[in-house]
C-alpha cells in the first residue's frame, strides 16, 4: 500500500470552510507560517496562558491571556471562535479558564480590544459580562508615495512670526522639558490601552535626526518627535503650547517630521490615539494619514 492510498480522501463540504480557507491561507500568504512558528514557539512554555476547547477531536476555540506589566490590575484576553461555536458554550468555557489564570496571577479584570470591523467574528461579549469601556484609532501614514502640501500653510505661519527648526541640535535644551511639562496633561489618554503621557521626554528610542521645533522668536511653541518602534516609526510626541494652538502648527510640524523620515526611507510612521482626540484626528486627515476603523475596549471582572 503506498502512502498516498493510506490517508483518507473525501469531497470538501460546507461544514469544512472555515478551517479550508486556513489551508488555503497557508499556500499563499507567507506570514501565515511565520505566524504559526511563532505561536508554536510561545506554546512550548509552561506559562504561555493559552487554552483551546475540543470538540469530537476539532478545535472550536482558542483563549489567549497576556498579562501586562504596564498595567497591573488588567489581564487582557482574546477569543478565537470557529464560526459555529461563538454562540453554545464555548466562548464561556474559554472565559472561565482564562477567568481563573487571571484570578491567580492578581488580576482584577479581564480586558479585551476588539477592532470594530473584527466585531462579527467574535461572541456576544456583553452577553458575557463585558461592557465598552472607549473607542481608540491607529493607522498611520504609509510614507513611499505619501504626498501633503503644507506650503501654503506654512507660508502664512511663517507671515505670523513663527519658524521651523529640526529638533536634533536643541535635544538637552531645557525648553523642550518645559514645553512638555506644560503640555503633558493635555494628552487624552484611555487607559490601560493608551496610558497617561510619560513624566518626562521620551529619549530613549527618539528619533531626533527626524523631529522638528516650532518657534515664535527665542520662545519654543512646538515639537514633533517620533520614535522608533516594530513598525518602523512611532509618532511619539506632537505638542503645541496651548496659547499658539489652532493655527496649524501641529500639522505643519508633522507634516516636516513625514517628510523627514520620507527621505530615510522609513515606510511607516505609525499613530494612534483616542477617539475623543479631535484636535489629534483633525491633523492626520489633513495630512492624509491612512486611519483604521476604531478599536472598541471591553472590560468586565475577573
Amino acid at each position: 500500500m503506498s502512502a498516498a492510498s493510506a490517508v483518507p480522501v473525501r469531497p470538501a463540504r460546507p461544514h469544512d470552510a472555515f478551517l479550508a480557507v486556513l489551508l488555503n491561507n497557508s499556500s499563499q500568504e507567507p506570514h501565515f507560517h511565520g505566524t504559526a512558528a511563532r505561536l508554536a514557539g510561545a506554546l512550548e512554555g509552561e506559562a504561555h496562558g493559552s487554552v483551546v476547547a475540543e470538540t469530537a477531536g476539532r478545535l472550536t476555540g482558542l483563549g489567549t491571556l497576556w498579562l501586562p506589566d504596564f498595567h497591573p490590575t488588567h489581564a487582557w484576553v482574546g477569543l478565537h471562535l470557529h464560526p459555529d461555536h461563538r454562540a453554545d458554550g464555548t466562548p464561556a468555557a474559554l472565559l472561565e479558564a482564562l477567568a481563573a489564570q487571571a484570578r491567580a496571577a492578581g488580576r482584577e479584570r479581564l480586558w479585551a480590544s476588539v477592532r470594530t470591523d473584527y466585531l462579527p467574528s467574535w461572541p456576544d461579549l456583553p452577553a458575557l459580562g463585558f461592557r465598552k469601556v472607549h473607542r481608540t484609532f491607529g493607522g498611520g501614514f504609509h510614507l513611499r508615495g505619501w504626498a501633503a502640501n503644507t506650503a501654503r500653510l506654512e507660508a502664512e505661519l511663517e507671515r505670523q512670526g513663527y519658524t521651523f527648526t529640526p529638533a536634533a541640535p536643541f535635544r538637552d535644551d531645557p525648553r523642550l522639558g518645559t514645553l512638555y511639562a506644560l503640555t503633558r496633561e493635555d494628552k487624552v489618554n484611555a487607559a490601560p490601552t493608551i496610558p497617561p503621557a510619560a513624566e518626562r521626554l521620551p529619549d530613549g528610542d527618539a528619533l531626533w535626526d527626524a523631529a522638528w521645533l516650532a518657534w515664535q522668536g527665542e520662545t519654543l511653541v512646538g515639537l514633533a518627535l517620533p520614535e522608533r518602534s516594530r513598525l518602523a516609526a512611532w509618532n511619539a510626541v506632537l505638542t503645541v503650547h496651548p496659547g499658539h494652538r489652532r493655527r496649524g502648527l501641529a500639522t505643519a510640524l508633522l507634516a516636516r517630521v513625514a517628510r523627514r523620515l520620507q527621505a530615510q526611507d522609513v515606510p511607516f510612521l505609525n499613530v494612534a490615539g483616542s477617539g475623543r482626540d479631535a484636535a489629534y484626528l483633525g491633523v492626520l486627515r489633513r495630512l492624509g494619514a491612512h486611519l483604521e476603523p476604531d478599536w472598541v475596549a471591553w472590560e468586565r471582572d475577573v
